[in-house]
C-alpha cells in the first residue's frame, strides 16, 4: 500500500510522449475528426471480447463469495472476507504487474493475469467442494491476484488512443464486461442443472467452468499486433499531428504543484467509488439471500449491478472526452451515493436491485472518469505504474470496506450500512471540484 510513484514521475524524460494540462477537456471538434486506424479498432475488439469472457469469471465473486464465506465459516461477520481476500491480492500485485508492463509490454501482464485467474477459480471450486475455508482463501487469493493483472487491458486501451478520444477508449473496453455480466447468468445456470444431474455442489461447479471460459482469451490477446504500449510511443504514425497538438497549457509548463493534484483527485475519486461499490456489491447479495431469493435471483441482481457499471460505459466514454473528466466524475459520485440509498431500503428484491444498478452507474462515471483524467497526465513508460497505483489503493478500499460491511450490517442493519455507503461518495467531491478543465485538442 506504500507504493509511491517517484517526484518526477518520468516527467523529465517523457515530456515529448504527450501533452496534457491540469485537466483537459478536449474539444468536441476534434473529437468528431479524429479517425480511429483499423489496427487500433481491432485490437480494441480483441480487448473488449477478452473483458467480457473474463468478466463472467469475475462476476462469481460477488454473486456467491459472501454465502461461501457463510457456508464455509457458519456466520455473516465475516461475510466480505472474500471479496477482502480478493481485493488484497489486487493492492499486493497491481503497482508490480504495472512496473512488468511498462517493462515487457501490456500483452505481458494479461498473460500472467489470465493464467493466474485459471488457476485461482480451479482452487476456490475444489476448495468448496472440499470444505476447506484455508483453501478458499489460498484460491481467492490467487484469482484475486489474476484479476487484477488483467485490468491492463485498461491500459492497453488508453495507449492506443489520441487524449481527445482517450475516455471512449477506455469505455469501449470496458464495456466488455457487460457481456461477462451477461454470461455469467448462464454459468450460473448451468452449473445448477448439471450439479444435480452430477450431485456435485452448484457454486462449486460455477467456479470449475470458469477455466473454460478464460482459456480462448489466451488466443485473443496473443492476436493483439503491436504491443499497445509500442502504439503509445509512436502515436504520431496512426494519428495525424493536429490530433495530438494540445491548444492549451502543455506539460512542460505544469508545475508538480499543480500534477499531484490532480494525480491526488483522480485516484481519491476512483478509491472511494471502488470501495463503496465493492462493500455495496459484496453485502447486497447476502440480504437477498435472507431474503430467501434463489441464487439465479441474485444472480440476475449482481448481474443488473454490472449493468450499471458496463452498459453506458461507451456514452459516458465520450460524455468525459466532450464535455470533461471533472463532470462525469461528480456525476458518478452522486449517483453512487443515491444508489447506495435505495439498498439501505432493504424493502424487497427490485428495489434493492435497482440501488445495486444505480451503484454500478456511479462507479461507472467516477472510476472511468478517474482512470482517463490520470492517463492524461501520464506519459506511456509510466502509464501501468500509475494505474497500478490506482489499482492498488482502489483495492486497498475494496479489502477493508466489505469487512466493515459486515460489522454494520451484523451489529446495526442494512439500512445503516446504505447511510454509511452515501456518506463516503462525499468525500472525494471537494478534491475533484478544485480541478481545473482548459479545452484543448482543437
Amino acid at each position: 500500500m506504500n507504493h509511491c510513484l517517484p517526484s518526477n514521475f518520468g516527467l523529465q524524460q517523457d515530456r515529448q510522449a504527450y501533452t496534457a494540462f491540469v485537466s483537459v477537456k478536449p474539444s468536441t471538434q476534434a473529437h468528431l475528426e479524429v479517425p480511429i486506424p483499423p489496427l487500433v479498432k481491432k485490437n480494441t475488439w480483441l480487448l473488449a471480447i477478452a473483458q467480457a469472457i473474463n468478466g463472467a469469471g469475475m462476476q462469481l465473486v460477488p454473486t456467491f463469495g459472501a454465502i461461501q464465506v457463510v457456508m464455509l465459516l457458519g456466520n455473516a461477520a465475516f461475510a466480505g472476507v472474500a471479496t477482502s481476500i480478493m481485493a488484497f491480492a489486487r493492492v499486493m500485485t497491481a503497482y508490480f504487474v504495472g512496473r512488468l508492463t511498462d517493462q515487457r509490454g501490456r500483452k505481458a501482464g494479461m498473460y500472467l493475469g489470465l493464467w493466474l485467474a485459471l488457476v485461482g477459480a480451479l482452487v476456490i471450486g475444489m476448495a468448496t467442494i472440499l470444505g476447506s475455508f484455508a483453501l478458499f482463501c489460498m484460491g481467492a487469493l490467487i484469482f484475486g491476484s489474476g484479476v487484477g493483472a488483467v485490468q491492463q487491458m485498461r491500459v492497453a486501451a488508453a495507449d492506443m488512443y489520441p487524449p481527445s478520444r482517450r475516455g471512449e477508449g477506455i469505455s469501449l473496453v470496458a464495456m466488455g464486461s457487460l457481456f461477462g455480466s451477461g454470461i455469467s447468468p448462464l454459468l450460473v445456470w448451468l452449473a445448477e442443472r448439471l450439479g444435480k444431474l452430477l450431485g456435485i455442489n452448484e457454486i462449486a461447479l460455477a467456479w470449475l467452468l470458469v477455466p473454460l471460459l478464460i482459456l480462448p482469451c489466451f488466443l485473443l490477446v496473443r492476436s493483439i499486433q503491436p504491443d499497445p504500449k509500442q502504439i503509445a510511443l509512436e502515436l504520431h504514425k496512426y494519428y495525424p499531428a493536429w490530433a495530438l497538438d494540445s491548444s492549451g497549457t502543455g506539460l512542460p509548463n505544469l508545475d508538480q504543484g499543480n500534477y499531484m493534484r490532480v494525480r491526488f483527485a483522480a485516484i481519491f475519486s476512483a478509491v472511494t467509488v471502488q470501495g463503496q461499490m465493492v462493500m455495496m456489491m459484496a453485502m447486497t447479495a447476502l440480504a437477498l439471500k435472507a431474503l430467501d431469493c434463489s441464487l439465479s435471483q441474485i444472480s440476475f441482481s449482481v448481474a443488473m449491478h454490472a449493468m450499471g457499471m458496463f452498459a453506458f460505459s461507451w456514452p459516458i466514454g465520450r460524455l468525459a472526452d466532450r464535455i470533461g473528466r471533472k463532470p462525469v466524475i461528480l456525476t458518478g459520485l452522486i449517483v453512487a451515493g443515491l444508489g447506495a440509498l435505495l439498498v439501505g431500503l432493504g424493502v424487497g428484491y427490485w428495489v434493492i436491485t435497482a440501488g445495486t444498478f444505480l451503484v454500478g452507474l456511479g462507479w461507472s462515471g467516477a472510476f472511468l472518469g478517474s482512470n482517463t483524467m490520470l492517463t492524461d497526465v501520464t506519459p506511456p513508460t509510466r502509464r501501468g505504474q500509475a494505474i497500478g497505483v490506482l489499482e492498488s489503493w482502489s483495492n486497498g478500499a475494496g479489502m477493508t470496506l466489505p469487512i466493515l460491511g459486515g460489522f454494520i450490517v451484523e451489529g446495526f442493519d442494512l439500512r445503516v450500512l446504505g447511510f454509511f455507503g452515501a456518506i463516503l461518495v462525499l468525500f472525494p467531491i471537494l478534491s475533484i471540484m478544485q480541478v481545473r478543465e482548459k479545452q484543448g485538442f482543437s
